[in-house]
């Protein structure tokens, strides 16, 4: 699991409706998805090597995926950016 030292090393891709998207790990999870619940990360890499990241080494809260907001609904894994609604 990265450490939150790590984060600022560290780029993501964002499965967007309208494209994917590369985007910081710091800036996803200060903004997050936004309104859109089923945008989430499907990679990772450091950016001083390129070095692919496994998506585990990523804290589960910030995935965004389906998986992540059934637990934050359940009250079992935080919800940085607010607990997603029983439809998203």
């Amino acid at each position: 699991m990265l450490s939150p030292d790590e984060y600022p090393d560290v780029l993501v891709t964002v499965a967007h409706p309208w494209a994917n998207i590369e985007t910081t790990l710091e800036y996803w999870i200060e903004h997050g998805p936004g309104v859109r619940p089923l945008v989430q990360i499907t990679a990772a890499r450091r950016i001083s090597s390129g070095e692919e990241l496994a998506l585990a080494e990523i804290p589960l809260e910030y995935h965004n995926s389906q998986r992540a907001r059934e637990l934050q609904r359940r009250g079992l894994l935080p919800a940085p950016w607010g607990v997603p609604g029983p439809d998203s």
